[in-house]
């Protein structure tokens, strides 16, 4: 008998190559009964094989900052130019969107031929991030990026609303075009920000109103993007294959999407903090994410609304009559204390969570039971 942790082994040993150990767990979990879902012990981080990628990594990241200012110097006159002819943030693309091609050269090679994953997701980074920027600019200097829009406040935002909304969509299609080709399941973490971001900066423009509506946007696209989540799950209950690093990736991106959703619904602003009434109501939806993210065995749910609900807990001590340093002390110590006991007791969490739920069908797939 063998496990995932020997198929790791013999990928860094140069016996299987990456693409093969992907296929050979495939092809195991596919001999398995798929009725029978393989509880697992927590979400595995496999975009890390060793130092090397920490330090191919940093090395991309220095290596997009040179290459920045190298563009910037080589194109500077003609992005001058652009600039001063009424369109400085065309500009921008002028210098970011070489770079951008290089990253996405470099990918060709680390992401497809290597399969280095964690060297993969900053150069998709930088390319999606370059590309929506550069999309951003040139979108926003075609429809009115000039000094005459800049003079008042409202010529301000609807300039910035502008380059936000083609920016979010820019990233949304270079991300959509990266999963195309590389099928990297980071990669749908950007895609699902990103569709978020252009909904949520599309709605700014109607004021308070829009931040609400806005975040019902962000709501329904949060909770598309967990259902997709789970449905990869569920094609995955064992948590072997690609499926489940897809659907971890959906559950990081969908957290923070329906937590920002519910404040902007709740308070009126995505940064807004929960006061009195509204911070009750925002701890209940927290712990009600929480208690779904103890039945999906995912516990990226819960570390993405900490700060929402570190903030909401805080505005209850401080309604208690507590302030300043007691307030941060006390909800501090509540907080982490939670977080330590359900860590430490997280399989007891589920068997209690999940224990009236059949062992087998539709369901365990979606919510893996726990071995007694």
């Amino acid at each position: 008998m063998f496990d995932r942790s020997d198929i790791r082994a013999a990928v860094e040993a140069g016996i299987l190559t990456r693409d093969q150990a992907s296929r050979l767990e495939a092809f195991l979990a596919s001999r398995a009964d798929p009725a029978t879902p393989v509880a697992t012990e927590g979400e595995n981080l496999r975009f890390l094989n060793n130092f090397n990628d920490v330090f191919v990594t940093i090395g991309i990241v220095i290596l997009a900052m040179g290459l920045t200012a190298v563009t910037g110097l080589m194109f500077g006159a003609q992005a001058f130019a652009v600039g001063s002819g009424g369109n400085p943030s065309m500009a921008g693309a002028i210098i970011l969107l070489p770079v951008a091609g290089v990253m996405w050269l470099l990918a060709e090679y680390f992401c497809r031929r290597r399969r280095m994953l964690l060297p993969s997701m900053a150069l998709i980074t930088i390319f999606t991030l370059y590309t929506g920027l550069s999309i951003g600019g040139i979108a926003s200097g075609i429809t009115g990026l000039n000094a005459e829009t800049v003079k008042s406040f409202t010529g301000a935002w609807k300039t910035a609303g502008n380059m936000g909304i083609w920016g979010f969509s820019g990233c949304l299609a270079a991300a959509a075009l990266a999963w195309w080709r590389f099928r990297l399941p980071f990669t749908l973490f950007l895609m699902a920000l990103a569709a978020a971001g252009a909904a949520y900066t599309f709605f700014g423009f109607f004021g308070n109103v829009g931040y609400v509506v806005g975040g019902m946007a962000s709501l329904l696209i949060g909770a598309a993007t967990l259902a997709t989540a789970i449905w990869f799950d569920a094609k995955d209950p064992g948590r072997i294959t690609r499926n489940a690093d897809n659907a971890f990736w959906l559950n990081v991106a969908a957290a923070p999407q329906i937590i920002f959703g519910l404040r902007g619904m709740i308070t009126g602003s995505g940064i807004g903090i929960p006061d009195g009434a509204e911070a009750f109501l925002m701890i209940a939806c927290l712990i009600g994410l929480g208690i779904l993210s103890v039945a999906l065995n995912r516990r990226a749910l819960i570390v993405s609304g900490l700060l929402a609900f570190w903030l909401s807990l805080g505005s209850i001590v401080d309604s208690m009559g507590w302030g300043g340093t007691q307030t941060f002390m006390i909800s501090a110590l509540l907080l982490g204390t939670g977080i330590v006991l359900l860590g430490g007791g997280w399989h007891t969490a589920r068997r209690i969570v999940i224990g009236w739920m059949p062992k087998t069908g539709p369901l365990a797939r979606i919510f893996p039971p726990e071995p007694a």
